[in-house]
């Protein structure tokens, strides 16, 4: 199975989530990905990794989460059954929501750099909770534990 963390911002929450469920939270600050906002400014999926339970991890952000899901779920009743099939997952983190505005302060020419530093540190500042949703998805995938996303 695919899965998709869809949060605000791809490069800073979902990207976070996302190395939670892999288990690789401590790759977070080396990532070439981590606050990269070329990457946050195409839109595209941004591929993170093979879990252990097989699954494909993606993460991407969009100002709203939610629509992505919708979009999934018509695309799937368009074309049945679909052999590798997606979950699109979207999350929120409270306390997060101001690294979404400094996200789009960071693509400001001239100034954008200072607003990605602190996009990063306030993403830094809520590691532990971002990376603990993740690993929360992965124990409920497994059936090791009972999660779901946070509104």
């Amino acid at each position: 199975m695919n899965l998709l963390f869809v949060a605000r911002t791809g490069v800073f929450e979902a990207l976070t989530i996302g190395l939670g469920y892999l288990d690789q939270e401590k790759q977070l600050e080396t990532s070439s990905t981590f606050g990269n906002m070329a990457i946050e400014k195409k839109g595209e999926l941004i591929y993170l990794g093979q879990a252990r339970d097989g699954n494909e991890v993606y993460c991407v952000g969009n100002k709203y989460p939610d629509i992505v899901v919708r979009i999934n779920e018509e695309i799937k009743a368009l074309v049945g059954q679909v052999e590798s099939p997606l979950k699109v997952i979207p999350v929120s983190v409270p306390g997060t929501e101001p690294i979404y505005t400094l996200s789009r302060l960071a693509m400001l020419p001239l100034v954008g750099n200072y607003f990605t530093r602190l996009a990063k540190s306030v993403t830094l500042q809520h590691e532990d909770e971002l990376i603990s949703t993740g690993k929360s998805f992965r124990e409920s995938t497994t059936g090791q534990a009972a999660a779901k996303p946070l509104k």
